[in-house]
């Protein structure tokens, strides 16, 4: 939060995977005013929040995870797939990393989720 006030840059997207979910999380649940949208592929710490909470943000949301990360995949879908208008990709085939899986995939659906936003 410190750094987005200090650059002084608008609003950012925050693309958040694996363990920065552990810093993204709070962010995005507890001052969402300062960012523009968030993109969490298969974060952790997704239980660090209430459910209540997660159903309570009105943020753009862009949650990816792989199909074959059995370690996150429920907590993704159990916890962001709470957010009203979230937008869940599941990238076939892949594991934990799966942009790193399905670069393909993970581009075209992170294109997408940027084209629908309003942003300058």
């Amino acid at each position: 939060m410190d750094l987005i006030l200090k650059l002084d840059a608008g609003r950012p997207i925050i693309i958040s995977p694996s363990m920065s979910g552990t810093y993204a999380v709070g962010l995005a649940l507890n001052y969402p005013e300062l960012i523009s949208g968030w993109v969490p592929v298969a974060p952790v710490s997704l239980t660090s929040a209430t459910v209540s909470q997660y159903e309570h943000l009105s943020l753009p949301v862009l949650a990816v995870y792989g199909e074959k990360d059995t370690s996150f995949r429920g907590q993704v879908e159990e916890y962001l797939g709470k957010i009203p208008g979230v937008t869940m990709v599941m990238i076939s085939g892949a594991s934990h990393p799966c942009y790193l899986d399905r670069p393909d995939v993970w581009h075209r659906a992170l294109l997408s989720f940027l084209d629908s936003l309003n942003v300058d």
